[in-house]
């Protein structure tokens, strides 16, 4: 396999973009809401007590310095635990403090240099892989799934044996289904049969899966009885990757209601801009959002 053909930094990523003014546009505008929470004070919010789920894709080497700044800024005054935590903490009312949790998608072989600055913060992160695509060495292979299903130019996967090293260093590992297909796309007995290969797969390689998060992350991506399926075969959660988080305060919650949502982080984002969706969570904080939402209700 040639490296030179797979993508090694965030730069070229961007390079291959399209929408390169709407980017311009919508940095504006980040910095102009950026300014009026440094002017309003609203940076204090953050401290109230919740769960935020954030995540990522990719740390690439050149996003490295920037997720390191992240990491340090969120540790002052926020408390990192795993995702298995989170949940518990959750269901069972025992939202006391800012907890954030990590979780990151697709297996990308960099989430390496991701772990190795989440371990300098005692911060675990639940790996959400595809087993379709861990281990991968073949160009082709990969450039098709990384087109076909990641909507993105060819990256190096993680090996079954830096997923083992993850667990090894207090990672969890979680199902994101076989090969990344969107789930509303599939019928019910097409999803179940894809869940069930993945979680095979999984459980063998790495012991038993407790999370699910699926594909693309809209409410739309997903169905309702996909969901009960996942619930109805021991998984602790489902996550989406739709904006929010999370608060208790009513007493323990029927995990097979609970639907949780989650942040989305990309490193090469100033600093500013990702506090303004911080921000915006917490003062949309509402109870009423830990359970599946009406659109798959």
């Amino acid at each position: 396999m040639k490296d030179t053909i797979l993508i090694d930094s965030y730069a070229q990523i961007k390079h291959n973009q399209n929408g390169k003014f709407r980017a311009a546009v919508r940095s504006s505008v980040l910095d102009l809401l950026s300014l009026k929470h440094k002017i309003l004070g609203d940076e204090e919010v953050l401290k109230t007590p919740r769960i935020q789920f954030l995540y990522f894709h990719h740390i690439f080497q050149d996003e490295l310095k920037n997720f390191e700044n992240l990491l340090e800024y969120l540790s002052k005054d926020h408390v990192f635990i795993s995702h298995s935590e989170a949940v518990d903490r959750l269901l069972t009312d025992r939202v006391d403090k800012p907890y954030i949790a990590w979780s990151s998608d697709d297996g990308i072989q960099n989430n390496m240099l991701a772990a190795k600055a989440l371990n300098k913060y005692g911060a675990s992160c639940c790996f959400y892989i595809n087993p379709a695509s861990i281990g991968l060495t073949d160009v082709e292979k990969i450039k098709h799934f990384c087109r076909e299903k990641l909507e993105m130019p060819p990256v190096a996967f993680l090996s079954w044996n830096e997923v083992e090293l993850l667990q090894r260093q207090g990672h969890e590992i979680g199902n994101h289904t076989f090969k990344h297909d969107m789930v509303s796309q599939l019928t019910q007995e097409q999803f179940e049969e894809d869940f069930l290969k993945a979680d095979t797969i999984l459980t063998q390689k790495c012991g038993p899966i407790k999370h699910f998060a699926y594909t693309y992350g809209r409410f739309e991506n997903f169905t309702k009885p996909a969901f009960k399926f996942v619930m109805n075969n021991g998984y602790q959660s489902c996550i989406s990757a739709s904006r929010g988080c999370h608060i208790n305060g009513k007493g323990m919650l029927n995990k097979n209601k609970v639907f949780l949502r989650r942040d989305q982080i990309i490193a090469d984002w100033n600093l500013s801009h990702i506090k303004h969706f911080l921000i915006k969570g917490v003062q949309e904080l509402d109870y009423n959002t830990n359970f599946l939402p009406k659109s798959l209700d």
